[in-house]
């Protein structure tokens, strides 16, 4: 999002907090199908703390959301007054994904702001830890296939021949076939998001039948 948390130095740490606590309270939840109906879920102390710990990961949400938005306000301003060299210069950096929706949105109000903070619900739920995830397992996976590990070490010698200092950009990233099937059979074995539910809002018919 183009935003950072600082978590390292103690900062947000509440948000980061109540990341994992809500994470605990769905694979509670799923495991206990009395607790599916929310009038019973949300009087337990589970469910109220999750309630509340929802409200704090959309109000900082919210907040990122509203200063993105004056901050990109501003500078779609100031690049209005800047020659057409300093635009083009700047339109090869490449921009984080929230710069990216406000930009759809001024170009197409249809786009509105509850459609930004729902992409960015998504994203910040979904992206959170799951990189850390997928390194810990293809770690694991590496671990206890030796073999496995030296075609990976093999692959990473003969791209850094030079030696590991060299800057790792997308093009080297390109050679890594290898260690790139490596990762994806570790998402395929191990998947971070396991499976991905729906709720229909609106009445539908399967032959005869009128389901709600």
């Amino acid at each position: 999002m183009g935003v950072s948390m600082n978590l390292l130095s103690g900062e947000n740490c509440d948000y980061s907090e109540a990341m994992h606590e809500i994470e605990r309270a769905i694979m509670y939840r799923t495991l206990r199908p009395w607790l599916y109906p929310d009038i019973i879920f949300y009087s337990t102390s589970i469910g109220r703390q999750f309630k509340a710990n929802l409200q704090l990961v959309h109000g900082l949400n919210k907040k990122v959301l509203k200063q993105k938005m004056e901050l990109t306000k501003y500078i779609k301003t100031s690049a209005s007054e800047k020659d057409t060299e300093n635009d083009s210069v700047e339109a090869k950096v490449r921009k984080p994904f929230l710069e990216l929706l406000l930009e759809y949105h001024w170009k197409d109000p249809s786009f509105t702001e509850k459609d930004i903070k729902e992409h960015v619900d998504t994203i910040m739920f979904g992206g959170h830890e799951t990189t850390a995830t997928v390194m810990s397992w293809a770690l694991y996976c590496l671990g206890i296939y030796p073999e496995v590990q030296r075609e990976v070490q093999e692959e990473l010698d003969t791209i850094f021949e030079n030696g590991m200092n060299e800057y790792i950009s997308r093009a080297v990233l390109a050679k890594m076939k290898y260690l790139e099937c490596v990762i994806k059979e570790t998402l395929r074995l191990y998947p971070v998001v396991p499976f991905i539910t729906r709720e229909n809002n609106r009445s539908f018919k399967v032959r005869k039948y009128c389901l709600i």
